[in-house]
């Protein structure tokens, strides 16, 4: 997953209308004029409320754009000429908790630095709250998703060929299903998935997540499905089998077409965990591979600072920077529905690039800090060549593990690739024997 600049509550807790409220106060700290969006819940909405309040008693300008996806408002800052974003949306986790995302004033998501010090303003003293005569004031923007489907769709050719079927959810968010229909792909909108899994961080070949969307495509003539979070900007896959086709397969995919479409000799991003595979797949087509922090890849951070043509996560996350300054589910669903409408079937263009054999695990602890510090130092009393810049990374010539602290629970995430299944079940012991106590079902 990429970095996401987010402000939550603590641990275990969820944002409140009052701590909505400062983040609109701090906020308006940073610039005059700020776009503000949230999903259908009525939670959000709430919140978003709150931030709006916050945003106008210290003397600022809320854009509101009403019940839109995170990529809209990205757009949203773009068009508007903001100094800044917020949109307030549900995350995608056991307790459903709702989360303030914040964007910079070319669209791209704050970096870690620059949110903590949003924060600090948030956690610190009183907002210097505007004379009544120099409160701000509301503006509404009611046609934002329609003109961020303008950006997407106005100049692509169409997709006749392809038939979709995309799992809309609950509440019927569509704007990856409107973007196709738009180009021309038959569309047939799954709304009653409210018992689906969507997956949480990485995306595995043939996961046993979105049953019903699965069962939808591999029962009719459907050439692809698609699922989305909340947030509508991670994506998921089904090939035509009905099979989901996992993340650092879709990586490897969009990585390849992307040089391609630059002719050779580009770059992409890809962090530390993501499959040996697509430096390989990336390699043939005449590109390279740049590893990177997470805030170091486009659309989490300094979008530019990493010059490459596109970047992704095997989360289901994906970006083209030249396109999008953030993550764009409805962006990832055309790149993929495109290569589907000009080329092989999905599950062959998938073999294609299928990932090593990988394992991956995650462990709750008390203090991700203290427990990352031990892990280093029994690593490096373990391994050669630890590296302990962006987790705790060794690579073998036949296996390689990363150690990752989550920024946003109390759990530290292992993953493990190796060469052949052996191989990489064996590292996966020795390094889950240093992080846990006890042996965790292994997910290959």
């Amino acid at each position: 997953m990429f970095a996401p600049s987010r402000i939550r509550g603590s641990y275990g807790t969820h944002v409140t209308a009052k701590l909505a409220l400062k983040a609109g106060r701090a906020l308006a700290g940073t610039g005059d004029e700020i776009v503000v969006g949230h999903d259908p819940s009525d939670s959000a909405r709430l919140l978003a409320d709150a931030v709006a309040l916050g945003v106008c008693e210290c003397g600022g300008t809320v854009h509101r754009l009403g019940p839109v996806a995170s990529p809209t408002v990205s757009h949203g800052v773009r068009r508007l000429g903001g100094d800044a974003g917020v949109a307030v949306t549900t995350v995608s986790d056991p307790d459903d908790d709702t989360a303030l995302k914040l964007f910079d004033d070319d669209g791209s998501r704050l970096s870690w630095e620059r949110q903590s010090r949003v924060v600090r303003r948030v956690n610190g003293s009183s907002a210097e709250v505007a004379s009544w005569d120099e409160i701000g004031a509301e503006r509404r923007w009611d046609d934002a998703t329609a003109r961020h489907l303008d950006h997407l769709c106005d100049s692509r050719p169409p997709l006749s060929d392809t038939r979709a079927v995309v799992a809309v959810g609950e509440r019927g968010d569509g704007i990856v299903a409107e973007a196709l229909e738009r180009l021309g792909c038959d569309v047939e909108r799954l709304a009653d998935t409210a018992d689906d899994s969507f997956p949480r961080r990485r995306v595995a070949d043939g996961d046993d997540v979105c049953r019903t969307l699965r069962r939808a495509v591999a029962t009719t003539d459907a050439d692809i499905g698609l699922a989305h979070d909340a947030d509508a900007d991670r994506l998921v896959a089904v090939d035509e089998t009905g099979e989901v086709v996992g993340g650092d397969t879709l990586l490897g995919l969009f990585a390849r077409e992307a040089v391609r479409d630059a002719d050779g000799d580009a770059r992409v991003a890809v962090p530390l965990e993501a499959s040996r595979r697509i430096e390989e797949v990336v390699s043939d087509a005449g590109g390279s591979i740049v590893r990177v922090e997470m805030d170091g890849i486009p659309g989490s951070g300094p979008a530019s600072s990493a010059d490459v043509v596109f970047g992704g996560e095997p989360s289901g996350v994906y970006q083209w920077p030249d396109e999008s300054p953030c993550p764009d589910a409805a962006l990832s669903a055309i790149r993929l529905a495109r290569l589907v409408d000009e080329g092989a079937p999905l599950s062959e263009q998938a073999g294609d690039v299928a990932a090593y054999p990988l394992f991956f695990d995650s462990v709750a602890v008390d203090n991700c800090a203290r427990e990352m510090t031990r892990l280093a130092t029994e690593s490096q009393a373990r391994f050669d060549d630890v590296r302990t810049d962006d987790g705790i990374f060794v690579e073998r010539d036949d296996a390689w593990f990363v150690v990752r602290a989550s920024r946003t629970e109390r759990v530290l995430r292992v993953t493990v690739e190796g060469t052949s299944r052996n191989s990489a079940k064996q590292l996966f012991e020795a390094v889950w024997a240093l992080v846990a106590d006890e042996r965790a079902t292994l997910v290959a």
